[in-house]
């Protein structure tokens, strides 16, 4: 939602400045690529949700214990165990790139810009950032940001689907994905990486 509001009024965070776009996107495209395109998973059990009760969220004794406390939605309790199919996946997200040569082929007329794009009156796309829109140029490598329904569409055409939320979990699972092992969460960048 900020991003769509980008350059209409929302600024960028307090403290941070403008980001080296042209540094940043030449060691991007230096970057190697994986070794392989896709992975095979599974099968496997994974669980989904956690165990929190609601009611224990009212005891003062545990109101302001944050330390050992889960936190979710109510309707991802309780933790349950799921069987998973064995699949294949991609090892990287749809980028925004390989989005833009969809929209202009097969998914032209099928699927809009994204609404992280803009297009200039020149016919030229730019990606929009909380520090204002960015050059293609610069943004090509990152994951698009786009809806489910484009996103169902690109995978179809491409002979694929979307995975499932337990085969995500999966995926989640066995692979280093959080702040740790650099994945960018928790406000570490303000714009997205490869």
């Amino acid at each position: 939602m900020l991003l769509q509001r980008a350059g209409s009024g929302t600024r960028p965070p307090y403290g941070f400045t403008q980001p080296p776009w042209q540094i940043l996107s030449s060691q991007w495209s230096h970057a190697p690529l994986p070794s392989t395109v896709t992975v095979t998973i599974g099968p496997s059990t994974v669980t989904l949700g956690h165990n929190d009760s609601e009611t224990l969220d009212k005891q003062l004794s545990h109101m302001y214990d944050v330390r050992d406390h889960v936190f979710g939605w109510d309707n991802e309790s309780p933790a349950h165990t799921v069987y998973v199919q064995h699949f294949k996946a991609e090892w990287r997200p749809v980028t925004n790139g390989e989005f833009k040569i969809f929209l202009e082929g097969d998914g032209k007329g099928i699927v809009d810009i994204p609404r992280s794009w803009i297009q200039e009156s020149d016919g030229e796309y730019k990606v929009l950032t909380m520090f204002g829109p960015v050059p293609f140029s610069v943004a090509e490598v990152w994951p698009v940001l786009t809806s489910y329904d484009a996103l169902a569409r690109y995978a179809n055409c491409k002979g694929g689907r979307l995975p499932t939320e337990r085969e995500l979990r999966l995926f989640f699972d066995m692979y280093e994905v959080g702040y740790e092992g650099g994945a960018n969460v928790g406000f570490r960048n303000w714009h997205p990486i490869p």
